[in-house]
């Protein structure tokens, strides 16, 4: 499959680690990982309870404390390849210590970040967010509580490149899991002056089916699809996210996958505002696929904010 050669975990010695570390445990296996590397950021000693986040961890610690304890919880929790190397990583929290890690990632040319769910936090400038929305690599988050396992994977797609890669990780993925479907979602929606063709607003939306159906029939073309079925939904709804959300908790869909930007976006790294609404709105675990090695010059440029 996709080998994500290089995974970065966050640990914060709180509740969400055995969820995070289980489920990577599963995709290293997946994947033939060669090295996850144990992440904890040893937090401020400011005693707030809102900065108890996803990568501020317990207080008053040393490191030599905190990586006996990070050792405990991957010993408990992490169930890997034999093959994967295991490293460990704890930095002391400063106030650009997000620009410290973006920078850290990209010259460990990781391929994938494993964050907690981060609850109604993209909207806010904490430290998850931001590596988040400027990560040089796919990130996978992973609600508490989470099972490591999955048998129903949807893709949301908009026929870019980007959600083409989406699909080619959700396809690697689903056959070194043994599936034998993976679900495509297309949400399309009738323009507002339809009515100026003299065709209702039913005949109208089966024109933007017809197109949608199209997009997809030429999309699917340059897929491998590994003899897995791809079967596409179509769904009409004004609203990407609501409708996207309405399906995942209709069809009980256990694992989303998404391109990390939308089609007009500039910056490859930079999550889309689509894939942030449902990082906040979905229950289950999503995939934020990030094609690595573009964009790298506006990389560096971003940093700096």
């Amino acid at each position: 499959m996709y080998r994500f050669k290089r995974i970065v975990v966050s640990i914060t010695l709180g509740d969400q680690d055995e969820a995070k570390l289980r489920y990577t445990g599963m995709v290293s296996r997946l994947a033939s990982t060669e090295t996850v590397y144990f992440l904890h950021v040893i937090g401020s000693s400011d005693g707030k309870e809102e900065t108890k986040n996803e990568y501020k961890g317990i207080q008053g610690v040393t490191g030599d404390a905190v990586h006996e304890r990070m050792k405990e919880l991957v010993a408990k929790y992490f169930e890997g390849s034999p093959e994967t190397k295991q490293e460990y990583m704890i930095m002391e929290d400063a106030p650009l210590i997000h620009i410290d890690l973006l920078r850290k990632f990209k010259d460990m040319d990781i391929d994938l970040l494993v964050l907690g769910k981060i609850r109604s936090e993209l909207t806010k400038r904490t430290i998850p967010a931001k590596i988040a929305r400027k990560a040089p690599c796919s990130v996978l988050f992973i609600p508490e509580g989470m099972k490591p396992e999955f048998s129903n994977i949807l893709v949301p797609i908009d026929f870019s490149e980007i959600s083409r890669d989406a699909l080619d990780i959700a396809l690697s993925l689903a056959s070194a899991a043994n599936l034998d479907t993976v679900r495509c979602i297309n949400i399309y929606d009738v323009p507002s002056g339809y009515h100026k063709s003299g065709k209702s607003y039913e005949q109208f939306a089966e024109i933007m089916k017809g197109h949608a159906e199209t997009h997809f029939a030429k999309f699917i073309e340059r897929i491998n699809r590994r003899n897995i079925t791809v079967s596409p939904v179509y769904k009409l709804g004004r609203s990407v996210c609501k409708a996207i959300d309405e399906y995942v908790r209709e069809h009980y869909v256990d694992l989303l996958i998404i391109g990390g930007r939308g089609r007009r976006s500039g910056a490859v790294f930079v999550l889309g505002s689509v894939t942030e609404k449902l990082i906040d709105s979905t229950s289950m675990p999503l995939l934020a696929v990030k094609k690595k090695g573009e964009g790298m010059t506006v990389f560096e440029a971003l940093m700096r904010l």
